[in-house]
C-alpha cells in the first residue's frame, strides 16, 4: 500500500499563458476549502440526523467500524479465498466505464487473477461476509435502520481513479484494508460539471470529464468549482450524501463495504429511546431489502427501494383513485406515470402492455384480476422485488447455469 501519495492536490502556478492546473488531475485547479468534518467517533442516530443526513451534508468517521472482524480478517486474500471463494461477485474494469456491463465470477476466480488484470470488484456484500461486518452506531434506529437497501463490497489491487459521480441513495463507505482519498463536491455544482444524462430509473449519474487532465480551455468553470477532501484508512468511514458528488482514488490494495439506505425527508426516532445502540452490531444483524447468497440467480444491486416506490406508491394510487382494489387498468396507469412518461413518445405500445400484464400477473398471484388493499400490504417483499426486475434490469449477468462462473473476458 502506498501511503507516500500527496494528497490534496497542491496547485501549482502555471509558467505560461495557459490556466493553472490545466490537463492536471481534478483538484489541481484550485485550493479545497478544507478537510471533510471529522468525528472521532459516530454520532448517535439523531444528531447524524439533525447535523449531517437532513443537510445532505458529508462527514468523516475516524476508526469507526475497528471492531468488525473483517478488519483484521480480510487483510489477507487466503482468507477471503478460504471462506468466501466460492461466493459470485460482479467484477469490473478499473478505467470505470459506465456504458459497460459486469462481469460475474467466484470471488476465488477473482483473487486468483486481479493482480495481474485490470480488474477490481464492485457487487452486492454476498450474505455471509456480513457477519463480520460492523454497522457504525449512526444506523442503528429509527428511520435508517429500517431503509437500509443494500451492502456493497469494494476489492482492487490499486491504481484506481473513479470518475466523478453521485449515487441515489445516502452511503456510509467503510474502509477495511488499503487507503483511499475522496473529493468531495457540493450537487449545486452539477452544472459546472459536465454532466451525463441519467439512465432511466436510475438516480445517479457521472460526469463527462477527464478526471486525470482537466482541459481547463474546454471547461474554464471547473477552476471556480469549490471542492473538500478526506482520506480514509483501516476502520474510517465517510458519509456520502445522496446525490453529493465524489471522485474516488486508491493506490495498493484495498477492501471496503459500503452501507446504502434511502435519503428520507423526516426522521423517525420512535425507537431511538428502547435502542442500544453501543452495542456491537453486525451487518448480518439488520435486515437489508436487496442481498445475495450463493446460487441466486442474480446480483441485485443498484435497485430502488420497492417498499416506497412500488407498494407505496401503488397504495397511494388506490387512495386517489378513492378504490380498494388495484385492478390491471390501475396498474396501467402507475406504469405509465413512472415508466412511459420517462420514454420519447410516452404513449402506451403494445410491448408496454406485454410488459404490464407480466408484472400484473407476478402481483395478481391468486388470479383474480385485482388485489385488495389489504392483499397488497401484505404482499411478499420477494413479489415485488420480481417486479422491479422487469421495470429494471439486473446490473451485471443473470445466473442461468454454471457457466457464468468462468472466467470472462472484460
Amino acid at each position: 500500500m502506498r501511503m507516500d501519495v500527496v494528497f490534496p492536490p497542491v496547485v501549482e502556478p502555471s509558467d505560461s499563458t495557459l490556466p493553472d492546473g490545466h490537463l492536471l488531475p481534478l483538484g489541481c485547479q484550485r485550493e479545497p476549502d478544507g478537510p471533510v468534518k471529522e468525528y472521532a467517533e459516530p454520532l448517535t442516530p439523531i444528531e447524524f440526523w439533525n447535523l449531517h443526513a437532513k443537510y445532505y451534508v458529508p462527514l468523516v468517521y475516524r476508526q469507526a467500524i475497528t471492531k468488525a472482524p473483517a478488519v483484521t480478517n480480510w487483510q489477507n486474500d487466503e482468507y477471503i479465498r478460504e471462506k468466501y471463494g466460492d461466493l459470485d461477485v460482479l467484477v469490473e474494469k478499473k478505467n470505470e466505464d459506465r456504458g459497460a456491463r459486469p462481469t460475474r465470477m467466484t470471488l476465488s476466480n477473482f483473487l486468483d487473477n486481479y493482480q495481474l488484470e485490470d480488474w477490481y470488484v464492485v457487487s452486492l456484500l454476498p450474505d455471509p461476509m456480513r457477519a463480520e461486518m460492523q454497522v457504525p452506531r449512526s444506523l442503528l434506529c429509527g428511520t435508517f435502520k429500517k431503509s437500509i437497501l443494500e451492502s456493497n463490497l469494494w476489492l482492487s489491487a490499486g491504481g484506481t481513479t473513479s470518475l466523478l459521480h453521485y449515487d441515489a441513495d445516502h452511503n456510509l463507505h467503510c474502509l477495511i484494508s488499503g487507503r483511499k482519498d475522496f473529493i468531495m463536491i457540493d450537487s449545486k455544482y452539477d452544472d459546472q460539471l459536465v454532466m451525463a444524462d441519467k439512465r432511466q430509473y436510475s438516480g445517479s449519474s457521472f460526469s463527462h470529464l477527464d478526471m486525470d487532465r482537466i482541459d481547463l480551455l474546454a471547461y474554464p468553470q471547473v477552476s471556480d468549482v469549490p471542492w473538500t477532501w478526506a482520506t480514509l484508512l483501516p476502520g474510517d468511514c465517510i458519509f456520502i450524501p445522496s446525490g453529493y458528488f465524489h471522485q474516488v482514488r486508491s493506490y495498493g490494495r484495498s477492501v471496503a463495504a459500503t452501507i446504502m439506505w434511502d435519503p428520507v425527508k423526516k426522521f423517525n426516532d420512535s425507537d431511538c429511546a428502547t435502542a442500544d445502540i453501543d452495542t456491537y452490531t453486525a451487518l448480518s444483524d439488520v435486515q437489508l431489502q436487496w442481498t445475495y447468497k450463493k446460487g441466486d440467480k442474480s446480483i441485485d444491486m443498484g435497485f430502488f427501494n420497492v417498499e416506497i416506490e412500488l407498494r407505496e406508491a401503488l397504495l397511494n394510487l388506490m387512495a386517489q383513485r378513492n378504490s380498494t382494489k388495484l385492478t390491471k387498468e390501475l396498474f396501467t396507469i402507475f406504469y405509465e406515470q413512472v415508466v412511459v412518461d420517462e420514454d420519447e413518445d410516452g404513449d402506451i405500445t403494445e410491448g408496454h402492455m406485454k410488459v404490464i400484464n407480466k408484472m400484473f400477473g407476478i402481483l395478481d398471484k391468486n388470479k383474480t384480476g385485482y388485489l385488495m388493499r389489504q392483499e397488497l400490504e401484505s404482499l411478499d417483499i420477494e413479489v415485488l422485488k420480481d417486479v422491479a426486475r422487469i421495470i429494471d434490469e439486473p446490473h451485471g449477468p443473470v445466473r442461468e447455469n454454471d457457466d457464468v462462473n468462468k472466467r470472462d473476458e472484460l
